[in-house]
């Protein structure tokens, strides 16, 4: 009943405790080899990576949830949160002020040549992919506000951008998803 999209981030830093239980939500392990949304054939195309900006406790960088070891790891310091956001279409200017963004996104290719035999021959791994994202993306909904927290589903951007990033914030290989903004409302 409480869940909305928070456009509006204030100052306030989020712990890293908080992001933990963001990243948690969006791709961690809950028993045996199952996360917390469903995948097709548990393939879990999916990779999290957190830009972290106003952080406590972490410093600001990209990094990339393991959801196997549930741990973060650096793939590039510094505060990206400006440039991811300048990628988006209409979005830039509040969505840079969230404390973190979570970026979703997915090996699209592998998913079609496991499911390449599925009408639509060579489409359905895509929809799949596409399906996990939502779901990502609704448990990190959930999890923020059940947290007290504000979050933001962002898929207007440019993908060609956002994959030009230098340093590069989506791995190689990957196609873009989603970018959720996750803070502390105004």
């Amino acid at each position: 009943m409480r869940r909305r999209s928070t456009r509006d981030f204030g100052h306030r830093p989020l712990s890293i405790e908080q992001v933990a239980l963001m990243a948690w939500a969006a791709q961690g392990r809950t028993t045996g080899e199952r996360r917390s949304c469903p995948s097709a054939h548990a393939l879990y195309p999916l990779t999290l990576t957190v830009i972290a900006g106003n952080v406590d406790g972490l410093a600001a960088g990209a990094y990339r949830y393991d959801a196997e070891r549930d741990v973060l790891t650096l793939v590039a310091e510094g505060d990206h949160r400006d440039p991811v956001a300048g990628t988006t279409l209409v979005d830039h200017a509040w969505l840079r002020e969230a404390a973190a963004l979570l970026l979703l996104s997915g090996d699209v290719e592998a998913a079609a040549r496991h499911f390449a035999d599925q009408p639509p021959l060579g489409r359905r791994g895509e929809r799949y992919v596409w399906l996990e994202a939502g779901h990502a993306s609704q448990n990190v909904y959930l999890q923020a506000t059940e947290a007290g927290l504000g979050a933001v589903l962002v898929a207007g951007f440019d993908d060609d951008r956002l994959l030009g990033l230098s340093p590069a914030v989506v791995p190689s290989g990957q196609h873009p998803l989603g970018l959720l903004g996750v803070g502390h409302p105004a």
